[in-house]
């Protein structure tokens, strides 16, 4: 299953780039190569962090040392601890609209200076200078090369690209504190990594793409362009391999690796011609590809950067993970499909939607990771593609005999699918061969009716005439295969090629993949033993050559089992059980004066409506005093959607607190949103009318409404290291949309919130539109902007919910960040950060711990125990299949329902709080008790989960909007002011 694009597979390589010559690789979404500029590993130091000063200032970090940090909620210079008469950054600078002085601001010391902090001691005491991260040692001679002559890009600004050269120079990952964690129940677990060995090789690397495609008639002595798609364009570069020799190395994109020296190449690009044989048996073809040297790459990269222990993941060597993975991906595929840069499928599927038109195939991936060995990941997958096959066949299976009558629904199921003619058109050798179209919609009337003007005669009498094709079914509608001109085709006629994107809605793909991905973990490793014993048997000449071996059993790692927290509901204190719990009542209800006051909405009218709006009452009223909620008798009514702005105003003049809204579509859900969130204030609860006869679906609502209206479910005890502090902690997500026809819609959402109570259980909230590049591309950029803004405003927030004061300590949860992107994340987001705290006030400095959340992976763990389904919540691993020196560590925090359980991997970017590994584990794992929305333990923590609420709420604000612009003001979303102070996300 794909969500938020691909990024499930990147391990990293979304790294900053730079060509070492000739063309660029064409950034289109394919699994090219790309070549990237090495940075420097770290001093080597056991730091916690980038210096506090180290942002554009190159001054010594002045962080307190340990066991001489500054007392949490005491009194300090500047700190949160001292409660304020006003509010601080009312300043004429602030009122006049001025920005915030930067790090490096020349009119005062910069975040973390001496004189701001107080501290004296010598910057190397302990081990977090600001020196260059130049240190080559335990690299190949290729990589040393390219690490000592760093490539500004051509064109840029000099002054700012040595500028942030200097900021990238200060970036440092911190090391793991100590020796892992002690604290939990020791258990062993079974991880689905493999330990791997490869020969010492340096091979060359080739860069090759395809300039362009003719059609050659020899007679007349000219070429024809051929307009051919991108995707299958670069399929064709399979040929130009076919003719080097067996061991040279393809990754399906644009890199090519090769032992020997390819003849006639050099690092200046070169166009070269090859005649090839034309896939849909045409006459010969010219392929014109384009081809250059681009650099030499070693297998012994990936263990060197083991062994260094300077080296940090800001230097992982990814061009050598790229050999190795190209390396398995071609030994292992035999009787497996390639999709993707490591993904190899089975051709036949495991199941056939009929009546979605797609089908689910299952998969393998392999992916090397740099543990504390050199290791393989492989796990199983499932994707969902376009049902392949004969049209006709295909469509009928869905529509069955109304198939006739269809024409405007299979528009919409086809829309963009590629198809494939049988062979019946006349080459000029006498032989036959194929084309492909691209369907764009289909005829109001059947092949047998619908008239070609050119010819004054039907499609079926046309293909009869000029093909003697007699078709079998001419009473079908035709299909549209050009988008300018009215050119039809004989659906019987057509094939849809295999392995396309579906058009199937992504609810109904993700259920479907859902079911089939879920094998119980015992039934999962099974087959990836029995896939690696296929690879371990195979015979591929580059077994031989790179001497590969794969050790037969996986990894088994220690684990510990973290011991789960208490939680207060109502008047009493109780132990949660493990990974799920029933409130006996809410710890705070929702604070309104006298009962709540709300109504029951049917939308569109449906025959059960009435029976709906009786039950939900009677349930709502025995749940209510169940949760010790008091609600008043509602408003029930069945109306239509026009009537919403209006019904939603008269609520709110007259003091109703929320609107639940029955639905029997999915059609009226984003203006309901859009109306309730934005326009009117009137907080909102939807639900479908097909559940409200399933167990548990009231208790559910309620835990919503109570804390969209103020209420606190339940509080975790004891989540906090010490009392006293003030600790807030935020959670940041990005959400990147499907390609659309619009730019609007193409723009990525960014959300981040911030704890705005020290029991960690309320979050104010920032949705904006993130920045697009040129109109119609799609945005990929993953750092959030106006972060600096972002993170003032929820600062704010906290100040005014907490007495006065500023937090002590920050502590930030960032989903959606791959490895290649953690540099750029800690120079710009982690920096906004600190020009927040201090433009607040002067010398307002609180400790930062900034962690990545990742959660597309495919690390899972097995209990060695065969009776047990799934490692238990709680489960924590921070050994063996972790990074060798940094501060990481895999966490499972929830129940495994179905399937198996998926980790989410934890990984410290930045920490000047000295959190150890027990503290952070115990605290991370307590976070994942405090998801409002549900009684259990969820997969990561709260804040994190309620930033994904958060921008999928503003996708479906914009969902249905042609110009979702006028919901913005300065690239935010305007939310209505009486919803700032509920979690209106939930």
């Amino acid at each position: 299953m794909t969500d938020r694009g691909d990024r499930e597979h990147n391990h990293g390589r979304g790294e900053r780039k730079t060509f070492l010559a000739g063309p660029p690789p064409s950034a289109r979404g394919h699994g090219g190569a790309r070549y990237s500029q090495p940075k420097g590993p770290d001093d080597g130091r056991s730091q916690r962090g980038p210096p506090r000063g180290g942002y554009g200032s190159m001054q010594p970090p002045q962080r307190p040392p340990p066991g001489r940090s500054r007392a949490w909620g005491a009194p300090s210079s500047g700190s949160g601890g001292r409660p304020q008469t006003s509010e601080p950054w009312s300043s004429s600078r602030e009122g006049s609209g001025e920005r915030a002085p930067s790090v490096d601001s020349v009119t005062r010391k910069p975040y973390g200076s001496e004189s701001d902090s107080g501290s004296s001691r010598k910057p190397s005491e302990y081990g977090d200078t600001i020196s260059p991260a130049c240190s080559t040692e335990g690299l190949s001679d290729a990589a040393r090369q390219k690490k000592s002559h760093p490539i500004i890009r051509p064109g840029s600004d000099l002054a700012g690209a040595l500028a942030k050269l200097n900021i990238q120079r200060a970036v440092r990952i911190p090391s793991r504190p100590d020796d892992g964690g002690k604290s939990g129940q020791p258990v062993d677990v079974i991880s689905n990594c493999w330990n791997l060995s490869v020969l010492s090789k340096s091979v060359l690397m080739y860069f090759i793409e395809t300039v362009a495609v003719y059609r050659v008639d020899n007679e007349k002595g000219e070429k024809v362009e051929i307009r051919m798609p991108p995707k299958e364009k670069r399929a064709l570069i399979q040929q130009v391999v076919n003719t080097l020799p067996p061991e040279t190395i393809y990754d399906g994109g644009h890199a090519i690796y090769s032992e020997k020296p390819i003849p006639g190449v050099s690092k200046d690009p070169i166009t070269k011609n090859l005649e090839i044989k034309d896939p849909l048996n045409r006459d010969q073809l010219l392929l014109e590809y384009r081809i250059m040297e681009v650099q030499t790459v070693s297998t012994d990269d990936v263990s060197n950067f083991i062994k260094n222990t300077k080296a940090t993941s800001l230097d992982m060597p990814q061009d050598s993970i790229r050999l190795l993975d190209c390396i398995l991906k071609a030994i292992c595929k035999g009787s497996f499909e390639s999709i993707g840069r490591n993904a190899l499928f089975v051709a036949d599927p495991v199941k056939v939607v009929h009546d979605k038109l797609f089908s689910i195939h299952k998969g393998f991936i392999t992916s090397v990771r740099p543990q504390w060995k050199v290791r393989v990941n492989i796990d199983m997958t499932c994707k969902a593609f376009f049902t392949c096959g004969n049209l006709a066949d295909v469509l009928y299976e869905k529509y069955g005999d109304n198939i006739v009558n269809c024409s405007r629904q299979m528009t919409m199921d086809l829309k963009r699918i590629r198809v494939e003619t049988k062979p019946f058109y006349k080459n000029d050798s006498g032989g036959t061969y194929s084309r492909r179209f691209t369907v764009h919609g289909f005829s109001s009337e059947p092949a047998a009716k619908l008239l070609i003007p050119d010819v004054k005669m039907s499609v079926a009498e046309y293909f009869q005439q000029h093909h003697n094709i007699k078709l079998k079914y001419p009473e079908l509608p035709c299909v549209k295969v050009n988008l300018s001109r009215d050119v039809f085709m004989p659906m019987e006629l057509l094939n849809i090629l295999p392995y396309q994107t579906p058009n199937a809605k992504k609810s109904d793909i993700a259920s479907e993949v859902i079911r089939c991905a879920a094998v119980r973990a015992h039934d999962r490793f099974n087959e990836l033993q029995t896939f690696v014993n296929k690879m371990l048997q195979s015979t591929h000449p580059l077994v031989k050559l790179f001497g590969v071996k794969v050790e037969p059993r996986a990894v088994k790692t220690p684990a510990r089992v973290l011991d789960t927290p208490t939680a207060c509901f109502g008047h009493q204190t109780c132990p949660l059980s493990r990974g799920k719990w029933t409130p006996p009542a809410f710890f705070r209800p929702a604070g309104v004066d006298g009962a709540i006051r709300w109504a029951i909405l049917s939308i569109p009218g449906d025959r059960n409506a009435a029976r709906h709006q009786q039950m939900l009452v009677a349930q709502f009223d025995t749940n209510a005093r169940r949760f010790r909620v008091v609600m008043g008798r509602p408003e029930c009514d069945v109306i239509q959607r026009a009537d919403l702005v209006q019904r939603f105003q008269q609520f709110q003049s007259r003091g109703f607190h929320f609107v639940l809204l029955v639905l029997y579509d999915d059609l009226n859900y984003p203006t309901i949103k859009r109306l309730g969130d934005l326009q009117t204030g009137m907080r909102t609860q939807c639900v479908r009318g097909r559940t409200l006869d399933k167990p548990n679906v009231v208790p559910n609502l309620l835990l919503k409404i109570n804390g969209k209206l103020g209420g606190v479910n339940w509080q975790i005890n004891d989540i906090l290291r010490d009392d006293k502090e003030l600790l807030m902690v935020f959670g940041a997500d990005v959400t990147h949309p499907a390609p659309t026809q619009t730019q609007q819609v193409r723009q990525s959402i960014a959300a981040v919130l911030g704890s705005v109570t020290p029991d960690l259980m309320r979050y104010g909230v920032v949705v904006r539109h993130q920045a697009t590049t040129e109109k119609g591309s799609k945005t990929t950029r993953e750092i959030i902007d106006a972060m600096e803004v972002i993170v003032s405003e929820l600062l704010k927030a906290y100040y005014r919910n907490s007495d006065g004061r500023f937090p002590t300590r920050l502590i930030f949860y960032r989903d959606g960040v791959s490895e290649g992107q953690f540099e750029n994340v800690l120079v710009e987001e982690l920096a906004s950060i600190q020009r927040a705290c201090s433009g607040l006030r002067q010398g307002y400095e609180p400790a930062i711990t900034y962690i990545v959340v990742q959660k597309r992976h495919h690390v899972r763990f097995q209990p060695t125990n065969p009776r047990q389904r799934n490692v238990d919540p709680g489960t924590v691993v921070d050994t063996h299949v972790t990074h060798p020196r940094e501060f990481d560590f895999y966490l499972c925090s929830q129940e495994g329902i179905q399937g198996t359980s998926k980790p989410a991997h934890y990984h410290v970017l930045y920490d000047d709080s000295n959190w150890s590994s027990d503290a952070l584990q115990r605290f991370t794992f307590f976070l994942c008790h405090a998801y409002m929305r549900c009684p259990r333990s969820v997969s990561y923590p709260a804040p994190t989960y309620y930033a994904h609420l958060a921008a999928f709420r503003a996708r479906d604000w914009v969902s249905d909007l042609d110009k979702p612009g006028t919901l913005l003001q300065d690239g935010r979303f305007r939310v209505h002011e009486s919803q700032m102070t509920g979690m209106y996300y939930l």
